[in-house]
């Protein structure tokens, strides 16, 4: 259905939200099981379906999951909000963010804005790269 790298890209890059996507105690436990799979597939395992499986269990990471797998981008749902904002006339073009990743490969972050500094990694307790 979907390629192994396109899952564990989607797996690696909805970890920051899942605060926005679950309550706290869910976000946590479904963080630290992703974290387990993700450090699986870097040692050679095939975990595709059993992140499939985790993120399918509730609405929200699961239409998270689909919309990342079908567009290969954060979501609008998790950009940051553009309340107020009122683009310029003509054709515009998306902006990349620039994204950050764990050097462990299990994390990755983009920076919503200038200025604002990466965390660290949540797993390995290291700065992103």
């Amino acid at each position: 259905m979907y390629p192994s790298e396109d899952i564990l890209e989607a797996a690696r890059s909805i970890r920051p939200f899942l605060a926005e996507q679950l309550e706290a105690e869910a976000a946590a436990r479904v963080d630290l099981q992703l974290a387990d799979l993700l450090a699986r597939a870097n040692a050679g395992e095939t975990v595709d379906n059993l992140i499939l499986e985790l993120l399918a269990e509730t609405d929200s990471t699961r239409e998270w999951m689909f919309a990342f797998l079908q567009k290969q981008a954060l979501p609008e749902s998790t950009r940051e909000s553009t309340k107020g904002f009122n683009p310029l006339p003509g054709q515009g073009s998306a902006i990349a963010a620039p994204k950050y990743v764990c050097p462990e490969g299990d994390y990755i972050w983009y920076r919503p804005r200038v200025g604002v500094e990466p965390p660290l990694c949540p797993t390995h307790n290291v700065p992103l790269v």
